[in-house]
């Protein structure tokens, strides 16, 4: 894709999705203008408007994004890490809404990956991944 150009209608591109908080392939639904586009996550489904660069605003986006991606992950990377050593050879368990996990148990989410439980509550868990920390819901009946 140009960066001049939008892309065809239907079809995907790479970009930035805010609501998954990491680049994904997002396809095209509709040009609402020369310059701008409806588009939807192909993972989380998300829909939003998409527009063309403006001129000179790439490098400070870039700039930008640089230094948030390594505030964020240095935040946390070290102890997932720590973490992942630790619990290499123990297995993990597939994430599911209705079972009910404990601290430091290691397990398997299909959208996040690899993560480890750094707190759990009665209805919520906080969960490490190598991205980012999660809070996701647990021991629905």
């Amino acid at each position: 894709m140009s960066e001049l150009t939008l892309p065809p209608v239907a079809k995907s591109f790479y970009t930035f999705c805010k609501k998954c908080d990491i680049d994904r392939y997002h396809k095209v639904l509709a040009h609402t203008s020369e310059t701008t586009a409806k588009i939807e996550c192909e993972v989380c489904h998300s829909r939003k408007s998409f527009s063309l660069p403006k001129p000179g605003s790439e490098a400070r986006k870039a700039k930008a994004a640089t230094v948030k991606t390594a505030a964020r992950k240095s935040s946390h990377t070290g102890e997932y890490e720590l973490r992942n050593q630790k619990q290499a050879h123990s297995e993990a368990v597939t994430f599911n809404i209705k079972l009910q996990f404990k601290d430091n148990q290691k397990i398997s989410h299909p959208k996040f990956g690899i993560g480890f439980v750094q707190k759990a509550h009665d209805d919520k868990i906080e969960v490490i991944f190598a991205d980012e920390i999660k809070s996701l819901v647990h021991n629905r009946v």
